[in-house]
């Protein structure tokens, strides 16, 4: 199993476990899926798992029934670990199974009765990917049943998986996804070989490039977000900075339309439509914007800075830790080199912020530092912090729960055609 980030946690109450997603992207860093992944916390071995058989069927229930898999993973696949015995008992696998991709465990047998079961599920619509896989002669008998292939990058020589990816690339209508990809370095030299599908930690860290321009409208927005961070924003200068651009003026007006705004009377003025959202949520949408406008991995990366942001502040509210509004600014700007692939000190010198945000962005220092911190800790499944940390862990998996559903939602307005 793999672990990394943008895992989301689902908490139940009797058993204390919670299961976990990670995004796998393509080629263009584009979401492609969701892995779900099973965390049991019910003793001090908080990220072993006591039984597979048992983690398979609280994913399932979990994913499927508690939550809702359009709820969970949107349109995108979702991949679940397979033990031998969920394959071989299929009639209990849940469904659509168009949506369910069913990973066969490196330690799975090809028996004859396994190679059956798969066959079948297969024909029924499940799609088949061959965990941490490495060719053998008992493995191969797994090939002609194969949808996906996955490799694991971090313990792989690139010469070696070099050569593994030459035999697999003959194999037809068989995609190749290099898992554990933990390095920007890595991604490009799976890309090379000729992966398509990609799962790890470098989705959420910077790219760094050079020559990093910034188009007309990013630089409005920028400016305008230091303007919204004084100590008291000036409603005719903001007004005047949104006016540079239409298609700002456009955005703010659809997401008043699409948020719970009852609206007395039709919107006459730009002034009018600022004062009606009010600076801290027009602060929060254009850091939306900066974020989504900023990086061709937005699609990717915006549902974890907003599922980021939203739980911190719930934390905060849970916490009494005023203003909250700092606490959802924190997490949702914590996220700032990897959508701009910069450093993240170089990003903060050019913004007006608060000594206190930048210290929590940069040490996790304060108690903003403190809740950035832990709601990471949860994201990337460091369960040891988690369990030692003074945060209730039910309260941290329901605030997971509550920010899924709006950080998903938000998502797609932030996510505006241009």
């Amino acid at each position: 199993m793999v672990t990394g980030q943008n895992l989301m946690g689902v908490y139940n109450h009797q058993d204390n476990y919670c299961i976990a997603r990670q995004p796998i992207c393509d080629s263009e860093q584009k979401l492609a899926a969701y892995e779900l992944l099973y965390r049991n916390s019910a003793d001090a071995q908080y990220a072993k798992v006591s039984s597979p058989h048992q983690a398979t069927a609280r994913v399932c229930m979990t994913a499927f029934m508690d939550i809702g898999i359009d709820r969970l993973a949107d349109k995108h696949p979702v991949f679940i670990n397979m033990t031998d015995e969920w394959l071989l008992q299929g009639e209990v696998l849940p469904e659509p199974a168009e949506r369910i991709v069913l990973e066969v465990l490196e330690d799975i047998k090809p028996t004859s009765d396994m190679i059956q079961s798969i066959r079948r599920l297969r024909e029924q619509g499940y799609r088949i990917a061959l965990d941490d896989f490495v060719l053998t002669q008992e493995t191969k008998q797994f090939l002609p049943y194969a949808d996906i292939i996955k490799l694991d990058v971090m313990n792989t020589s690139m010469e070696v998986l070099a050569k593994r990816v030459s035999i697999l690339k003959r194999l037809p209508k068989v995609t190749l996804l290099a898992e554990k990809v933990e390095t920007w370095e890595e991604f490009e030299a799976c890309k090379r070989l000729g992966f398509e599908l990609f799962q790890g930690y470098f989705i959420s860290r910077p790219e760094i490039m050079d020559n990093q321009n910034r188009s007309a409208a990013g630089l409005i927005l920028t400016k305008l977000l230091a303007m919204l961070h004084q100590k008291e924003p000036n409603v005719k200068h903001i007004e005047a900075e949104i006016s540079r651009d239409p298609q700002l003026y456009y955005r703010i007006l659809r997401y008043i339309n699409s948020a719970q705004y009852s609206l007395p009377r039709r919107i006459e003025s730009l002034r009018q439509a600022i004062m009606l959202l009010g600076f801290e949520n027009l602060r929060s949408l254009v850091s939306m914007m900066i974020l989504a406008g900023s990086s061709r991995r937005s699609a990717t990366l915006m549902p974890i800075a907003l599922l980021r942001a939203k739980m911190c502040e719930i934390l905060a509210e849970e916490q009494g830790l005023l203003p909250v509004e700092n606490y959802f600014t924190v997490g949702l700007l914590s996220m700032l080199d990897a959508f701009f692939s910069r450093p993240m000190e170089a990003i903060l010198d050019e913004l007006p912020l608060h000594p206190r945000i930048v210290q929590a962005l940069l040490d996790h220092e304060g108690s903003l530092g403190e809740v950035l911190q832990i709601v990471k800790a949860y994201e990337n499944a460091n369960w040891d912090f988690v369990e030692q940390s003074a945060f209730d862990k039910e309260v941290l998996t329901e605030s997971y729960v509550q920010s899924l559903a709006w950080s998903d939602a938000v998502a797609d307005i932030a996510e505006l055609e241009e």
